[in-house]
């Protein structure tokens, strides 16, 4: 299931943002130093909710991260980072463009732009009932930025928190890099292993039952990354480097694609400089599968 939250829509069969276009995004402060789109995926109840942010350091906007904007918080869901631009500060972990993270539920941090450049900040919590925040202190909760999103808004002292496990809920990552230490697993495309023409890796995170399934790959020059395929829930594709084409449309670093559930996506193929992205599952338990009987999907899609 697909919700826009009254901001974006899907009308056809599928759904492009990008970054490099960032007139439609809406502003989370009033000079538009922080854009940011939110939406959510799969299962109606326990599915990902996805954050996307674009951050641009204004001087005529100076914004206190650490107070107002960011301030120490935990989720009760584990979480996913892609940085395609900028570079990212996370619980003092610096995330260069190209990196990816995973991280636990429940970990106390703190996050913000380094540096001046813009940054394109990809963020999927991975369980609906644990998006909500609980800020640390009383002072920060009430001086916290108003985005306007219901997401980011802490509960009050006297509501229950959505998830059963309470606010801290219950980590649930495992990937194919291996485990996570100290609750944060980093990584970045250009170190993914390789097998034949594909670099790749594989992640689940949220509900152990309806969480999603994220795979990280990169190739170099032109390759069939997966034929035509359905899927009984939405599939996200993140462009991180490089350029593709999915059916006859193209997409360059920047570009997100959000395919319908139950939809035929067409060919995905990388383009002539290769490609580093992201495809997100949007509940594991819809098995993808290769439109045409005669095809089959590569290793890394259909890996376990």
């Amino acid at each position: 299931m697909f919700d826009g939250y009254g901001v974006l829509a899907m009308t056809g069969d599928h759904l492009d943002i990008s970054y490099r276009d960032a007139d439609p995004w809406p502003d989370m402060t009033p000079q538009g130093s922080i854009k940011s789109f939110t939406f959510a995926l799969g299962d109606e109840e326990r599915g990902p909710v996805v954050q996307m942010g674009l951050i641009t350091r204004l001087e005529s906007e100076p914004l206190d991260w650490a107070h107002v904007v960011d301030p120490p918080h935990y989720h009760g869901t584990d979480q996913f980072r892609v940085v395609s631009a900028g570079r990212w500060s996370l619980a003092d972990k610096t995330l260069e463009a190209g990196s990816f993270a995973f991280q636990e539920s429940g970990l106390r941090y703190r996050e913000h732009p380094e540096g001046d450049d813009p940054a394109w900040i990809f963020l999927v919590l991975g369980d609906r009932r644990g998006t909500k925040p609980t800020i640390l202190r009383d002072v920060d909760r009430e001086q916290l930025i108003n985005t306007g999103s219901a997401n980011d808004r802490p509960l009050d002292w006297d509501e229950i928190y959505p998830h059963p496990a309470g606010p801290k809920g219950i980590a649930a990552i495992n990937t194919s890099l291996g485990k996570c230490q100290r609750g944060y697993l980093v990584a970045r495309f250009d170190q993914l292993p390789v097998a034949g023409r594909v670099a790749s890796a594989r992640g689940t995170f949220g509900d152990a039952e309806t969480g999603p399934v994220t795979h990280m790959i990169r190739v170099g020059g032109v390759e069939q990354l997966l034929p035509a395929t359905v899927c009984d829930t939405e599939r996200l594709v993140l462009i991180t480097s490089g350029s593709c084409h999915i059916g006859d449309r193209s997409y360059q670093a920047g570009d997100i694609r959000i395919q319908r559930g139950g939809t035929v996506m067409p060919e995905w193929q990388s383009g002539e400089d290769g490609v580093a992205a992201t495809l997100l599952v949007a509940d594991r338990r819809a098995p993808l599968s290769a439109f045409e009987p005669d095809h089959s999907l590569p290793a890394w899609a259909a890996a376990k």
